[in-house]
């Protein structure tokens, strides 16, 4: 026999008229949510009497569209998304999802704050996880400090490494002419080429022997490195090319390695102005330095000797014309040789000299350039 309060429950479901089907849906619909399965909405007839089992069931039919929108908005922020509408409701469940987006969106634009280099950034809504993501933060800040100094550290490097090879550059192509060199340091090496139309000169300095005896060696490398350097400036002006020095002895060419049409005409040019300017030089100088220059035209070899002290050096019979030209010149005169004549007599004025007898040539017609002063 039931207690009172069992019987006052009977009673009131029996005032309710709750039917069985109904009971079965609403058990239903629980059972399916307690599942992890979204239920449909519990439809009641439409002349359903208003009374407290309808109220209970659209109670359940709300907490199945709130509990399908919440289902909706975890599936999106599973998937790192962030603009999802949460569902309206009075539910502590929601409120805490708000809460959640809320913060991750905050903490978005903390990480896009310091993806932009905003190190300072911090966060402080998320216990633990916001000392874990303060303390990556902060080893953020400390790595690009590193690699901020690193890079300063490499430039500073790259700059020495620039100079420095800006530097040997320089020094190469003042060993070797540029053409040489672009091909040295592409290749590795350089071949041997034939030039058929260059102009030779070829000068030393008279006396020479008896001068460095009586100079001191320091003075007479400062003399030597003053005169070598004017005609250094000469020879470049005039589209030549310096190839050496041996002692006293200077040796420079043109039309090799770049052919140069003007070849013999800008050689003459160049021995007339280093003539000039030694002129003026020793009237200021209580040092006289007296140049014999020869020159010569014909084909020329050039190409680098060695491989461990480079040096571009040229070969052929028209370099030692040249030289035979310069021993049977005078102090302070240029001699050019028959085949240099040939070449520049529309420039300039020439005096013809008598046929002289030239070691291993036999007699040769050779000509002085008619003043020093010839432009």
């Amino acid at each position: 026999m039931p207690v009172r309060g069992q019987t006052r429950a009977v009673i009131g479901v029996a005032m309710l008229h709750i039917k069985e089907e109904d009971i079965d849906r609403l058990t239903e619909a629980l059972h399916n949510i307690l599942g992890g399965q979204l239920p449909s909405q519990i439809e009641l007839p439409a002349d359903y009497p208003d009374n407290e089992v309808k109220q209970f069931v659209e109670y359940v039919n709300r907490f199945i569209s709130q509990y399908e929108a919440f289902g909706q908005c975890m599936s999106a922020l599973s998937r790192g998304n962030l603009d999802f509408n949460p569902p309206r409701g009075r539910m502590h469940v929601l409120q805490s999802l708000k809460n959640v987006q809320a913060n991750l969106r905050h903490l978005t634009w903390k990480t896009q704050q310091i993806a932009k280099g905003d190190f300072a950034q911090r966060v402080d809504f998320m216990g633990e996880f916001s000392a874990a993501f303060n303390g990556m933060a902060l080893q953020l800040k400390e790595a690009f400090e590193t690699i901020e100094q690193k890079n300063r550290d490499l430039a500073e490097a790259n700059s020495i490494i620039k100079e420095e090879g800006d530097k040997s550059e320089r020094l190469l192509l003042n060993i070797l002419p540029a053409r040489v060199a672009e091909e040295l340091k592409r290749t590795g090496r350089t071949t041997p080429e034939l030039f058929e139309n260059v102009t030779v000169c070829f000068s030393d300095f008279v006396g020479f022997t008896k001068l460095s005896s009586e100079l001191a060696p320091t003075m007479l490398i400062e003399e030597l490195n003053d005169i070598f350097t004017r005609f250094d400036t000469i020879i470049e002006v005039n589209e030549c090319e310096r190839i050496k020095t041996v002692g006293d002895a200077y040796l420079a060419v043109c039309g090799m390695p770049q052919p140069n049409p003007n070849h013999a005409v800008n050689i003459v040019r160049a021995a007339v102005q280093m003539v000039n300017w030694l002129e003026e030089r020793n009237t200021a100088s209580t040092l006289e330095w007296l140049v014999r220059i020869g020159i010569n035209t014909g084909p020329v070899v050039g190409s680098v000797v060695g491989v461990k002290k480079y040096i571009y050096d040229v070969f052929g019979d028209t370099i030692n014309t040249a030289s035979r030209m310069e021993s049977n010149s005078d102090p302070m005169r240029i001699n050019i040789s028959e085949a240099t004549y040939h070449h520049a007599k529309e420039c300039f004025r020439f005096i013809e000299r008598e046929p002289l007898d030239v070691k291993g040539k036999g007699r040769m017609k050779m000509y002085f350039v008619d003043s020093a002063r010839t432009s």
